[in-house]
């Protein structure tokens, strides 16, 4: 009775006019920007994967339904879209409430933490590739909805990071499926001319994931240690120390373990530092640092891709560093 009487509660937040007026005062306004910017920035791997698995449908065999007939291949878009906005609608309305546990907020965080690290520091032996051939049109779409969920997990959770209120991660859900289907292709032409932003995402995501993170007070833990007595908490150090030593010597089989022990070192410093240190951000300051983390990358793109070429630049570089070229003389 009491969790119906919580989704309720929070259901009502909705209606509340303190609630959606935040999207019209200035610190909105940027928290919305961001979120056009990480959605955008997440939304191009979500669209290529949509992609890749409705790619093997015919596009030359079209159904019709009443007044509407497209591909097949369009259905199952369609059919995408619409799976989309129901799973994105169930995450919006649990999100909002169930955010309110230090537990699941603890969860949320440490997985964007985790997509930022594998991103940064996995070593990976070989691309990974999505494949759907061999699958009939309601396969397809089954897989497609499957995929929609796990985009609305990473969606709503990047939108809670940004900002508690309900407007804020509504609008961040819609946002998510239109730079899906519309946006992506602007930001794979910044890809193009920015190879930097390749990296941007999951920076941001990262950004996210420490904020979540580092508001989980540290009194849980610490009610967690002191349960425990220093003779666990010593236990756990050299279990701990154990199982990264060996993760650290045999990695081709304990690399993720090896990943999942400094992932929680980190969570657990970024929460003590968070509570000790009093670093905890307003959404106005966040979106700051968000957005001049997105603005970073116009600034650094030029080192970063001298960097991957090892120093050599395009003839473009060249010509416009050295300038215009010299005029003749013919005097």
């Amino acid at each position: 009775m009491e969790l119906l009487e919580g989704f309720y509660n929070n259901f009502l937040r909705f209606f509340s006019w303190e609630e959606l007026s935040f999207l019209f005062t200035g610190t909105g306004l940027l928290v919305m920007l961001n979120l056009v910017l990480s959605e955008g920035l997440l939304s191009l791997d979500n669209a290529l994967v949509l992609a890749i698995l409705v790619s093997h449908l015919p596009t030359d065999r079209s159904y019709k339904l009443g007044p509407i007939q497209m591909s097949i291949q369009q259905w199952a878009l369609t059919a995408g879209i619409a799976g989309a906005y129901f799973f994105r609608t169930i995450a919006i309305v649990l999100g909002t409430y169930l955010i309110q546990f230090w537990t699941l907020q603890l969860l949320g965080g440490g997985y964007l933490l985790w997509l930022g690290y594998e991103h940064f520091f996995s070593v990976k032996q070989e691309e990974s590739e999505v494949t759907a051939y061999g699958k009939g049109f309601w396969a397809t779409v089954l897989k497609v909805e499957l995929m929609d969920i796990a985009f609305s997990i990473d969606s709503i959770l990047a939108a809670l990071g940004l900002s508690k209120k309900v407007w804020v991660i509504l609008m961040g859900g819609m946002i998510g499926i239109l730079c899906m289907r519309l946006v992506a292709g602007v930001f794979i032409r910044l890809i193009v001319r920015f190879p930097l932003f390749t990296h941007t995402g999951y920076a941001l995501v990262s950004l996210i994931g420490y904020r979540l993170v580092s508001e989980v007070d540290w009194i849980h833990f610490h009610k967690l240690f002191t349960y425990i007595g220093p003779v666990g908490v010593g236990v756990l150090l050299v279990l701990t120390a154990a199982v990264w030593g060996t993760a650290r010597v045999r990695k081709a089989r304990l690399g993720t373990i090896k990943s999942l022990v400094q992932l929680t070192l980190l969570i657990l410093f970024f929460s003590w530092s968070g509570t000790r240190l009093y670093l905890h951000m307003s959404d106005l300051v966040f979106s700051i640092i968000m957005l001049t983390t997105f603005c970073s990358t116009f600034i650094f793109n030029g080192m970063y891709v001298r960097w991957q070429t090892g120093g050599e630049q395009t003839e473009g570089e060249t010509a416009q560093s050295n300038g215009p070229p010299p005029m003749e003389n013919n005097d």
